[in-house]
């Protein structure tokens, strides 16, 4: 759900879920902007078991959404034991989406910005989410060399 933040995992309800869409405005920015931070994210084949399974029902279980968090954390820490992945925590997987989206999809900027819900015109809170990858300049530098060669 294109790095979906726990907090917003939490606050999940079916009157958020209208023509296949997840609808909801993000609960760390929402008073910050004037679009009250809202996004609309099509829900994938993929997503919706997880859906059906936790919406309307994590508002009952935890208190608070900070007892969601301390859940997801123990669950990371689990897969980090299973995987070897040292650095995994549930916001990583957030930046992970991100660095996905940008260095292996070759998305703009833009459009990554776009999907995490960043507003600012220079982007560089989403700048902060990707890893960087040369790859990308050398395929630039390629595609511009190849152009004055032919």
């Amino acid at each position: 759900m294109c790095g979906m933040n726990a907090v917003d995992i939490y606050n999940l309800d079916t009157r958020k879920i209208i023509e296949g869409r997840l609808e909801y405005n993000r609960a760390k920015t929402t008073r910050m902007r004037r679009d009250d931070a809202f996004i609309s994210i099509k829900i994938i084949p993929e997503a919706k078991p997880l859906l059906g399974k936790y919406t309307d029902v994590l508002i009952e279980k935890y208190a608070t959404h900070t007892g969601l968090d301390e859940a997801l954390s123990m669950g990371m820490k689990d897969l980090r034991v299973i995987t070897g992945i040292s650095e995994l925590t549930f916001y990583w997987a957030r930046h992970t989406f991100a660095t996905l989206a940008r260095n292996k999809c070759r998305l703009s900027m833009n459009d990554v910005a776009l999907a995490l819900n960043h507003v600012d015109a220079n982007h560089t809170t989403t700048d902060i989410y990707i890893d960087k990858d040369w790859s990308i300049v050398d395929e630039v530098q390629e595609k511009v060399v190849g152009l004055l060669t032919n």
